[in-house]
Order: structure tokens, then sequence, then C-alpha cells
């Protein structure tokens, strides 16, 4: 079972440790098989910037298109990979079927891996009962592990601060959840009704729910900005608001920056590897069948931002 730690600087019991989390995307081959050089490669650069754990197969890792084989093929190389590191490992798994849930994760299990990224059934919206039974069966089924929820709009259902509260209350190891929106609404939820949880925030709420107590930071930019990401985790972790807040703005300014030039919605893998391309030109940017990702030409313009935002300082 999950063991609980010392409490925080609010008298809070928190069931996992603060901290940095930072997606891995996943180099494909010309025939979708693995670009295992790349995959390495990647893995090294990233395990050196400053985060304390790393994730593969989630959304920006292509998590919900693999078939049994690839998912495979990838937990082995990142656990070998990853191993003499010193940076934690989580494996994300994202299904329609909860057996298959536990099929993947049992396969990561018993390479050593502890973490896992799990989201729900994405075919219709839970009821309480279902939610229930999905958290029960999944994190019930490794109580040795710690579970983070993937709160995500294409799950049907988001859940809000009470959703957590009465998962909690049943299942001892979720111990975290990845939020992705800038609802002020949901964040205070979040923090005030599930502050033993941390909750990992992407680079434009991080600094607004820091005002309210611990919580951790997804971060999405620290490839291409890694000293900027932690000085904003600092900032956040040690209570300095307005610092926090500032540096906030400047992700902003970066995002609107690499991004905004195209207005199309694009799958989350496609700005995540762009993103990747951005320091590695050689890192290929296709992503598995149906979903395309940036143009050359829009790719171009996101890269002539990101150099001059470097040599700006």
């Amino acid at each position: 079972m999950t063991q609980t730690l010392q409490t925080n600087k609010q008298g809070v019991a928190m069931r996992t440790k603060q901290g940095m989390l930072g997606a891995v995307d996943i180099p494909w081959n010309d025939d979708f098989s693995l670009d295992e050089p790349h995959f390495r490669g990647l893995l090294g650069h990233l395990s050196t910037l400053g985060a304390h754990q790393l994730y593969v197969m989630g959304t920006a890792g292509e998590g919900y298109a693999m078939s049994d084989d690839r998912f495979k093929h990838v937990v082995d190389v990142f656990v070998d990979a990853m191993r003499g590191t010193g940076v934690g490992t989580q494996v994300g798994v994202i299904s329609l079927a909860t057996e298959q849930v536990v099929e993947r994760i049992a396969y990561a299990h018993a390479l050593g891996v502890r973490s896992f990224q799990i989201s729900l059934p994405s075919w219709g919206a839970v009821s309480d009962a279902e939610m229930l039974s999905f958290f029960n069966t999944v994190c019930g089924e490794f109580p040795d592990s710690e579970f983070l929820h993937y709160n995500l709009v294409r799950a049907k259902r988001i859940l809000d601060g009470d959703d957590y509260r009465m998962i909690l209350d049943r299942v001892p190891n979720l111990v975290a959840a990845k939020q992705n929106t800038n609802d002020i609404s949901l964040i205070r939820s979040w923090m005030q009704k599930a502050p033993e949880m941390q909750h990992f925030m992407l680079q434009a709420a991080y600094g607004y729910a820091s005002q309210f107590g611990e919580c951790s930071l997804l971060c999405s930019m620290h490839g291409v900005y890694p000293e900027l990401t932690r000085k904003y985790f600092d900032a956040g972790s040690s209570g300095d608001i307005a610092r926090t807040l500032k540096i906030a703005e400047t992700f902003n300014l970066h995002r609107d920056g690499i991004f905004g030039h195209v207005d199309r919605t694009m799958i989350d893998g496609a700005y995540d590897k762009l993103l990747v391309w951005l320091t590695d030109q050689s890192f290929p940017r296709r992503l598995l069948p149906p979903y395309e990702g940036f143009s050359d030409a829009e790719a171009v313009v996101s890269l002539e931002y990101y150099r001059r935002s470097m040599e700006a300082g």
C-alpha cells in the first residue's frame, strides 16, 4: 500500500511527493515501427533536464493508439533506457476495456514499474458507481503501486473536487491527477477538496493553483525551456506567487509564439512532437494513423520563433 508522506507546509498529509512530471513522445519510423535510437536519445536527454518523473503513452505519447505488441515494445525500451538515470518512471494506459488496462499494467508491473497513469473509459460517460468500480478494480489490483488519474474531457466526464473526495475515501493508492484546464472554479475545487493529491497542472494553470497550496507541475515545455521550467516550479513550490504568475505569463507568450500561427486543432501528440523537433530537427514528427501534425512550413515558423526566443534570453 502507498505510504503517507509527511505533512506539507499547509499541514496536509500528501499521498505522494511534489515534483515535475514530463511527457515522453514516441518517434516512429516510416513503417510506424518504434524508432528506437531516437527514443533512447530523447529519454537520455529528458532525464537530464530536472523532471522528477517521466511518463510514456499518455495522450501526447499516443497511448490511445497502441496495439498490445507496440505497447510492450515501448515499455521494454523505456524501462531499459531509464534504468540508472535516477528519474522516476511512469507508464500510461488508455483503453476502452478495463480488462486490457489491468493486463497492460500487469506487464509493466512485472518489469518493475510502480507508477501508472490511467484515464476513465471514454466510450460513454461513467456514473458515480461506474467511476468507483473502475478505480477500485484497476488500483485495487496493484496495491503496491501509485496511480495518477488523467482528468481529460475525452473521457466525457471531468472529475471535480467532490468526485475525487469520493474516490480518495475508498482508493488509498490513487495519489495524483493530471489536470489540463484553466477553469479557476475547477482548480479551486481540486485544491480545496482533494488537497492530499498531487495535482499536476500545465504551465498556464500552475501559477494560479499554487496560491491554494502544494501542487505539482506538468512540464510540457521543459524540453525547450528547461531553465525557465525549473525556475517556475521552484517559485510555485516556495510560495513566491508573484514570480510564479510572472513566469506563467512568459510561458503563455512562448505558447502563442510557437503554436499561435496555426488555427486548426490537432491531436495532442502533434504539439508535443513539434516541441521535441524544435531542439532536434532529425526527430520524426509523424503520428500514428490517421492523425496529422504540423506541416513542414508550419514547423519552420515555430522554429524561427523558438530560435528568436532563445537568442533574447
